[in-house]
Parts: structure tokens; C-alpha cells; sequence
């Protein structure tokens, strides 16, 4: 493991924001993630991990410890009887071409979580999710590192404590660095077009009986139609979750705005509210842009920063305002997906 100093991570970051880390390395192994973790004990300093960068916003000033991008690669198939396979995933393989993996293997399961930038060892953090499917669905197992004992740990897919856009390794924040992640897909499995962009989608290609493969590249064209050229622009996506509220808050909302759409929990005592339509129809910030720091103008919720010019305190401060707008308007308190570090 080589050890750097005051290595600019803008470069390592969707946002292409942010400052220099004092100490940085790569880390291909969990040996080599334990290594850096025992260093950063010694010298008394923080670590952080990172993978493809794709879900944190990293202060101007930097990060004063140690940062471990992880790069523990490797791939495999392994079948589990019943048309069920094992797909095991070192933690700094491309999410992307995972899913590409299961998908040319006609396995069931992710497909809908197609183009989500990123690597798979973030995957469980967030609990990824998109048009109508979770990760939190298809894992087995998680392998990590407990970052207090420098132990290696194993969590069942229910030890994780997935929720919306949540898990353990969210509510431990830093505790756990993850090494590895298995998932449990399906040979016979069938494709989820429930959600109101892929029905629509297929109903208008006149396809009722979609393949497995054709949902993929629904899924692609319908994301990369909302995201902003990366080339241009600094972003993280989906800079905010989708509230959830109580049912009788939602229909005080609906009753004020009647085309407020609603997604009920189960138990229907609970609606995920759709933040983008908030903030296109209520707040009015879809499309505009502060301080080089805008809501994208094909959809509120990405918040994309120009690139060069943009700083973390732009982002910072356009976010709050957005929140502050949102929380005026419709009392609803928002959070960000996107992790701060400083």
C-alpha cells in the first residue's frame, strides 16, 4: 500500500469539488484496508473511504486524515440451486457492470438499478434503489472491516437494517468499511415494470412482454435523459431523498396541491412524496441556477455545479436554501442522500 500526501479529491468526486486529503491511498485488499486503518489509529486521525466518488460533496478545505479509495476487485457466479445464483462482487467493482453481468447471465433482480454511478461497496450504505426495486432485495451477505477492532465482520442481508435510502453502515456512519457483497439473483425471474416511468415506456414502444435486457436499456435511456452531461457539470444525481410523511399529512398536501403525486408504504399508514414535483410545481427551482450551484432542468431533484468555478460552500449553501424553500412551503423537512465531508 502506498501512502500519499495532500492529493487534491476533486479529481475523485462526480462533483469534481473538493480539497486535498492529508493522507491517501489505494486499497486492492482488505489487508490493505486494515493497513490504512491501523495508521490512521496511530497518527490519531480520521479515515474515509471512498469508491467511485458518485454520493459525497467534500469540503474546499479537504479532509484531514486519511483517505482510502477502495479498489478491491473481483466477480463471480455461483449457483445456489433452485434457478438461484450467488453473485459475489469485490467492493470496488463498478455497480454498472455488475448489473451488466447479471443482465448478459439472464439473471433477475438489479436490472432496474441500471446506470447508478458508482461502485458496489456504496451500494448497501444508500440502500441504491430505482423505479420500484432495492438492493436491499438481493443481498445475502455484506463483508467489512470494523474500523474500532480492525476485525473483519459479516452482516446477513437482514443484520443490515435496510430502509429507505438507509442501513446499519448509514446509522454507524464510518464504522464499517465495506470489502465485499453478495446477492442472490434468479434465473427464472421476472421483470418489474410496475413503475410509472417503465410502463410508460414500454406501453409507448408497444411492448408488453419485455426482456430482461430490454429493461436495462429502458432504464439507461429513460436515467441518462434526466442526468446532465458530465463533462459539463459537476453532480451527485439525486442530491435529496424523497420525503416520507404520515397519510393525514399527505392528504392535507394533496388536498392543497391535488397533483401532488404520492407513493403509499406498505401498511398505508405512510406515503413517499415525489421531492422533484415539489420542487418543479411548489418551490419553482427546477432549471435555475445560484452561484454556479442549480436544480437541473430536466429533473429538480439533481443538483448539478459548474464545472470549473463551483465550490462545496456554493453547493452547501444552495442546498440549504432549497431545503429552507422546501420546509416553507409544505413544512416538510428534507434530507440530502449525498454524504458532507470536512
Amino acid at each position: 500500500m502506498k501512502l500519499e500526501q495532500n492529493v487534491p479529491l476533486a479529481d475523485y468526486t462526480t462533483f469534481k469539488i473538493g480539497g486535498p486529503a492529508r493522507y491517501f491511498c489505494i486499497a486492492r485488499s482488505g489487508a490493505e484496508v486494515v493497513e490504512a486503518l491501523s495508521f490512521a489509529h496511530k497518527d490519531n486521525r480520521r479515515a474515509l473511504v471512498i469508491g467511485g466518488g458518485s454520493n459525497v460533496l467534500i469540503s474546499d478545505a479537504g479532509f484531514s486524515g486519511v483517505v482510502i479509495k477502495n479498489e478491491i476487485m473481483g466477480k463471480a457466479l455461483v449457483p445456489m440451486g433452485g434457478g438461484d445464483y450467488r453473485l459475489t462482487a469485490g467492493a470496488g467493482e463498478s455497480w454498472d457492470e455488475v448489473v451488466q453481468m447479471a443482465v448478459e447471465n439472464d439473471l433477475h433482480g438489479i436490472e432496474n438499478l441500471s446506470a447508478i454511478p458508482g461502485t458496489i461497496g456504496a451500494a448497501p450504505v444508500q440502500n441504491i434503489g430505482a423505479y420500484g426495486v432495492e438492493i436491499a432485495n438481493s443481498v445475502i451477505t455484506v463483508r467489512a472491516v470494523d474500523t474500532k477492532t480492525l476485525q473483519y465482520v459479516k452482516f446477513s442481508g437482514k443484520e443490515c437494517k435496510f430502509g429507505y435510502r438507509d442501513s446499519i453502515f448509514k446509522h454507524k456512519k464510518g464504522r464499517y468499511i465495506i470489502l465485499q457483497v453478495d446477492l442472490r439473483l434468479k434465473k427464472k425471474g421476472k421483470v418489474n415494470i410496475e413503475y410509472k416511468d417503465l410502463k410508460d415506456y414500454f406501453a409507448k414502444a408497444n411492448i408488453s412482454k419485455p426482456t430482461i435486457q430490454q429493461v436495462r436499456d429502458a432504464v439507461i435511456d429513460i436515467r441518462w435523459h434526466k442526468l446532465p452531461d458530465w463533462k459539463l457539470w459537476g453532480t451527485a444525481g439525486s442530491f435529496f431523498k424523497n420525503p416520507v410523511i404520515s397519510k393525514s399529512r399527505f392528504d392535507k398536501l394533496k388536498a392543497q396541491y391535488p397533483a401532488l403525486p404520492g407513493f403509499p408504504e406498505p401498511g398505508g399508514k405512510r406515503v413517499k412524496v415525489s421531492l422533484g414535483w415539489i420542487l418543479d410545481n411548489i418551490c419553482h427551482v427546477k432549471g435555475t441556477m445560484v452561484n454556479n450551484v442549480g436544480s437541473y432542468e430536466r429533473q429538480a431533484l439533481v443538483i448539478i455545479a459548474k464545472q470549473p468555478g463551483a465550490t462545496a460552500a456554493q453547493v452547501v449553501a444552495r442546498t440549504k436554501e432549497i431545503a429552507e424553500l422546501v420546509e416553507k412551503m409544505t413544512t416538510i423537512k428534507i434530507e440530502a442522500e449525498v454524504e458532507w465531508v470536512n
